[in-house]
């Protein structure tokens, strides 16, 4: 099993001692594969979670998505759940109402614009999600209600934990543009500031990445009871 720590193919430097851990724990598993490991944080150095990592091939197609995949953000106790999604281009999108209140789901921006009413512990029919970019959600009833849903072309891709760190598997060998973005970034209508990274990836291979965003702090919607608002 090899490892790639070759300088000239990191192209963020300082990687954390947590990171190296992380890797060393994705590497125990035998694969052909290789693996991409981000650590992201914002300009004070902590770890930014709800980070969007993706890695597109270059010089060729991203395989296709899997026939009957799908993916949700519920609506459950006044929130969207997850606040960020990530999601392969192609894939059906469920909009589940677990509330005990009806909500209205409105795409406020995005390639793709749509809406629903959705009335109490009810679901509206699956949306397919063939363009890519962010869209943005709102509940047009309950004005705190946001969320975010990235499409990517791509279905090499993850999200950042509450510690900032992301794990994308399973990619073959070869070169790609890695993408790193938040929808907090602090420039407003780039899905990718200061990016893409291109990166060589060998079978078996493990990259580290080491990524700063600047960001507008925002807090992420909480959940209520019905009863709060």
């Amino acid at each position: 099993m090899k490892r790639n720590s070759s300088p000239s193919r990191l192209p963020f430097r300082n990687v954390s001692t947590a990171l190296v851990f992380i890797a060393s724990a994705a590497l125990a598993f035998e694969s052909s594969a290789a693996t991409i490991v981000a650590q992201v944080k914002d300009r004070n150095g902590n770890g930014v979670p709800n980070a969007v990592v993706y890695a597109i091939p270059v010089g060729g197609s991203a395989p296709v998505v899997k026939p009957g995949t799908s993916a949700q953000v519920e609506q459950v106790q006044m929130k969207y759940e997850p606040f960020v999604s990530i999601v392969q281009k192609g894939t059906q999108m469920r909009f589940p109402n677990k509330d005990r209140a009806d909500h209205h789901v409105k795409v406020l921006s995005g390639p793709q614009l749509f809406e629903f009413q959705i009335y109490t512990r009810k679901e509206p029919t699956p949306v397919t999600l063939d363009k890519p970019g962010m869209l943005t959600l709102q509940c047009l009833l309950h004005n705190w209600m946001s969320a975010h849903i990235y499409v990517v072309d791509t279905p090499f891709f993850s999200k950042s934990s509450s510690t900032g760190s992301a794990i994308v598997q399973d990619l073959p060998a070869g070169e790609y543009e890695v993408h790193v973005t938040h929808p907090s970034v602090a420039f407003p209508g780039q899905m990718t500031p200061a990016m893409p990274q291109r990166i060589k990836l060998d079978n078996a291979s493990t990259q580290l990445l080491d990524v700063k965003l600047d960001l507008i702090p925002r807090s992420e919607p909480r959940r209520r009871a019905v009863l709060d608002y």
